[in-house]
């Protein structure tokens, strides 16, 4: 009997065994059946990603060619994965499971294997003067319905297309005289905030106390581009027009110890800086920024979790071109205050959502212009909006709070302040670090315009003729200095 009851035990248990296998099989049905029905929710598909700060991939369009090539599958597939409804919370749940895998203090994100170039001694001879083929004229076509991306804030209801502004008057004076204002001289030197920890390996972004900082790697090619790019530029333009060039550090070269940049394998901005001053047409002002934020590092100049420097930091480089333009700046108490958190910003998303960076959130900090909180954006596709200098950001999402600064990039943004009547006009080109400094010269001038060199096609020199502006800035961040940015800026004056 009894190897028949062993027998029929072991009949028993493979039944079991296969109703379990059977109901397993067919919850994984059931969960793939559910991802699947969540893909095909195509309205409710981002185009956006408020976690990776950029523009998802869009549906490919048909055609016979892309069919027969596969290049439309290889395309339909990409937009699938990159705009699956859940996508972001996938990612977050991995990067949960990934830091399972131990504590870690201090860490690296990106390339460990990128090198810096070496940066050579001043240069005898400016840069030289580039010969450039204009380029054919673009002519944006408006969408048939203005569509509002997620780095547009949301601010005092909808957003309305508006017809094109009226031409600013011709007649320009001297800049309005205030008394100058002192800044508040310290009764010792500031605090010295630079952190002296040493890392171990090299990398592209370094997290440390609780802090993300992006490493600067000299690009000699893209320093010598971006002189010419300014030389040729002044060039073209007419002697009454003043071109000042501010070159943006990032807290790499901040707030880090000089010994901590070395051995990460990184570059002296203050180096790199000089070395493109040298080949500089001498008309061309420049404006030095870097020894001011330095002595200030102690302070909040920079976000923990964000590539961009605050309010506060773009403050002291406001200060650093009122003075090269010899007047006076405003102090902050003068203006009205705003303040929105928390936010997590581009290092939080690069570095796999780092507990040490969400320990760490950042406060966004803005200050609301003086003399009118009022502009008119222009997108790439020709959708003009009335939007604010300073947005409210109270109900946006984690990531997107440093939109509060112009709506974020824009190809075209012109504010015009009613408190200015002189004819006065300035352009700042600029990427993204050029938008917490924008608000701070619109009580400076009576028509502040900005242009986003990676969004705007139109003609510049036309542009400052036809607007009758005085005052050109180029401001960008260190590790914008490169060769392609030089030649999308310099194109942009043929």
């Amino acid at each position: 009997m009894e190897p028949k009851e062993n027998a029929e035990n072991t009949v028993k248990k493979r039944k079991i065994s296969k109703k379990w296998i059977r109901r397993l099989i067919l919850v994984f049905e059931i969960i793939l059946l559910v991802f699947f029905v969540i893909g095909m929710l195509i309205p409710l598909r981002p185009t956006m990603s408020d976690l990776e700060k950029r523009k998802l991939a869009e549906m490919p369009a048909l055609s016979p060619a892309s069919v027969w090539d596969g290049s439309y599958f290889n395309g339909l597939s990409t937009w699938y994965a990159d705009t699956y409804t859940i996508r972001e919370g996938l990612l977050s749940a991995n990067a949960a499971v990934e830091k399972l895998y131990g504590i870690h203090t201090q860490e690296i994100y990106g390339n460990a294997a990128q090198t810096a170039d070496e940066i050579p001694e001043a240069a005898v001879t400016p840069a030289p003067i580039l010969t450039v083929i204009p380029k054919p004229t673009a002519t944006p076509v408006p969408a048939a319905t203005p569509q509002v991306t997620e780095a547009v804030p949301q601010q005092g209801g909808t957003e309305t297309p508006v017809d094109e502004p009226p031409q600013v008057t011709e007649e320009v004076t001297e800049a309005p005289t205030e008394a100058p204002v002192e800044e508040p001289v310290p009764t010792e030197p500031p605090a010295d905030g630079t952190i002296h920890a040493m890392p171990e390996v090299a990398g592209t972004v370094f997290v440390a106390d609780n802090r993300a900082f992006s490493i600067y790697y000299f690009n000699h090619g893209g320093a010598d581009a971006y002189a010419s790019m300014l030389n040729t530029v002044r060039s073209v333009l007419p002697a009454d027009v003043t071109v000042y060039d501010m070159m943006a550090p990032d807290n790499f070269s901040v707030c880090l110890d000089a010994n901590v940049q070395a051995n990460l394998g990184g570059s002296s901005a203050g180096d790199a800086f000089n070395y493109i001053n040298s080949m500089l047409d001498p008309s061309i002002v420049q404006v030095p920024v870097l020894d001011t934020l330095i002595a200030h590092n102690a302070e909040y100049v920079y976000y923990n979790t964000d590539h961009h420097w605050t309010a506060l930091g773009a403050w002291y480089a406001y200060t650093q071109f009122c003075a090269a333009k010899g007047i006076p700046y405003h102090n902050l108490s003068d203006f009205t205050e705003v303040a929105y958190a928390p936010f997590l910003g581009t290092f939080y998303a690069y570095s796999n959502q780092s507990d040490a960076l969400a320990a760490n959130p950042d406060t966004v900090y803005a200050y609301i212009p003086m003399g009118t909180n009022d502009e008119t954006v222009t997108e790439a596709d020709g959708s003009v909006y009335h939007l604010h200098v300073v947005n409210d950001m109270t109900d946006s999402s984690v990531g997107s709070k440093y939109s509060t600064f112009i709506g974020g990039d824009s190809a075209l943004t012109e504010i015009h302040n009613p408190a200015i009547t002189d004819g006065s006009a300035c352009l700042l080109i600029k990427e993204s670090y050029g938008n917490a400094f924008a608000p701070f010269l619109v009580d400076h001038y009576q028509d502040t315009y900005i242009v986003d060199y990676r969004h705007y096609y139109g003609n510049l020199t036309q542009f400052i003729a036809e607007h009758n502006i005085k005052d050109v800035i180029f401001l960008n961040n260190a590790d914008a200095l490169s060769e392609t940015a030089s030649e999308e800026m310099l194109l942009l004056f043929f």
